[in-house]
């Protein structure tokens, strides 16, 4: 290689100068870099360089007329002149031999390619001191006429240079192509993968076009929906699909109610977007969450609503009835004696009272109203009340159920209740807690005067006897 050669670097990016002035530098040429190309004439006149590597796109004169001025400078006409150009058109290479350019470099460049054409450049230029083959020449293309006058010399350089730079081009295109045909390849691979991946998978995997019709369905999708892909494909998919999870309600192949959990992506099919959903039957797990549900909110000796069911309903119940602007009362109920019971008879005769309680007030109250024990032996009911009816005759009625109850009961003990009422406020907010405490101290209220007159009489007796 040879070494030590001047070569001047015209280029307006002062990044790409820097990497190439760096290149040549570390490769043992006297690097010098100018800006532009009024700059760089001015470099070339101060300090003549062996080569010029020149941008052919720059401010205030570009490489094609920095070229033209060298090669009309009879001091610095044998400068070879390397233009870095993209050659993205023919034109460009008669540019270049319009004004005289010995060589082209494409961009962006291999650092092994540039250093290579430079080693080239030098010798020949070495090879060649004594020649001379100028000739002139008119050429016609792209629809205008070019006169050329540059030595066969500097022609068969630069054309050579030319098709190098095809050549390169050429073997990178068949690289790309081969990458492509590979990746093609990996593509579909990966694609059967993929679908062989869906047709095993043990959820259900539809896929649904723009129009909303089914484009696939595996083998999990046919035992769900209960028909085969034929029947399925291209028609219309039962369900809504919008990018989320969502529960969804089936028919089962046993004619049961099947719940499915479905998840929608967006995604690619065919190079089309769709909607990808996947499918799975939840039936169980909802079963048993429903089941807890129901079970957080229910007391289990009588089947009423507890206390957390009381709370959680009975303010839906209150701002419905707000809605429907109808009040609502609160009915507070506890059973007397019942302590008694239980020390005398034992726990499981009390239990046997509770659950006839609760069967009363479902007796007495509708299926709308919420019926709840909220303690031992204590119940709330929370009633809609109709335009003409009033807590007393609610209260009237359940004690006639009771006596009822009492006269055809083969036990050796009456079952009494004591109940408070109160009422929800048309222009207050009440809560659940309020309404509870208001019956409540009524009750109490009605449950001293029980024990009073009950002392009185007890008193009264024994005063006769």
């Amino acid at each position: 290689m040879v070494k030590g050669e001047k070569i001047l670097i015209v280029e307006d990016s002062l990044t790409q100068a820097m990497r190439l002035r760096y290149l040549l530098q570390e490769n043992g040429y006297v690097v010098r870099v100018a800006a532009d190309g009024v700059k760089g004439l001015a470099a070339a006149k101060a300090e003549k360089p062996t080569i010029i590597i020149t941008d052919v796109m720059m401010p205030e004169m570009d490489g094609y007329e920095l070229c033209a001025r060298i090669k009309q400078d009879e001091t610095l006409k044998d400068i070879h002149v390397v233009l870095l150009t993209s050659l993205s058109d023919p034109r460009d290479v008669i540019k270049g031999l319009q004004c005289g350019a010995d060589n082209f470099l494409t961009k962006p460049y291999d650092n092994e390619q540039l250093l290579r054409r430079v080693h080239h450049i030098l010798v020949n230029i070495a090879m060649r001191k004594d020649g001379n083959a100028q000739m002139s020449v008119e050429v016609f293309f792209g629809g205008q006429r070019y006169s050329l006058t540059s030595d066969r010399v500097q022609i068969v350089d630069l054309l050579l240079s030319t098709f190098e730079l095809a050549v390169l081009q050429n073997t990178h295109l068949e690289k790309v192509s081969a990458d492509y045909r590979n990746a093609l390849e990996d593509v579909k691979s990966a694609e059967t993968n993929l679908r062989t991946l869906m047709d095993m998978n043990g959820d259900a995997i539809v896929v649904v076009d723009g129009r909303q019709l089914v484009r696939y369905v595996n083998p999990a999708a046919e035992e769900i929906f209960g028909r085969t892909a034929d029947e399925i494909l291209h028609k219309t998919f039962d369900f809504s699909m919008e990018v989320g999870r969502q529960e969804i309600t089936l028919k089962g192949t046993d004619g049961q109610r099947m719940v499915a959990d479905m998840r929608v992506v967006n995604s690619k099919w065919d190079g089309e977007a769709v909607l990808m959903a996947t499918i799975r039957d939840i039936t169980e797990t909802v079963i048993l969450r429903e089941r807890l549900r129901t079970e957080s909110i229910t007391d289990s000796l009588t089947g009423l609503y507890n206390r957390r069911g009381l709370m959680t309903l009975g303010e839906n119940q209150l701002k419905l009835a707000r809605r429907m602007k109808k009040r609502v009362v609160c009915l507070f109920v506890d059973l007397d004696g019942f302590k008694i019971i239980n020390d005398m008879l034992g726990h499981e005769e009390g239990d046997k009272v509770l659950r006839d309680a609760a069967q009363i007030l479902k007796q007495v109250f509708r299926e709308t109203d919420l019926i709840a024990r909220v303690g031992g032996d204590e119940f709330a009911v929370l009633a809609f009340m109709s335009g003409m009816e009033s807590p007393e005759e609610l209260v009237d009625r359940l004690q006639e159920t009771i006596a009822r109850y009492n006269e055809n009961c083969c036990r050796p003990y009456p079952l009494a209740m004591s109940i408070g009422t109160k009422f929800s406020d048309f222009d207050a907010s009440n809560s659940v807690p309020e309404l509870m405490t208001g019956a409540d101290k009524r009750m109490y209220e009605q449950k001293s005067v029980k024990k009073f007159v009950g002392g009185e009489v007890g008193r009264r007796k024994g005063n006769v006897k």
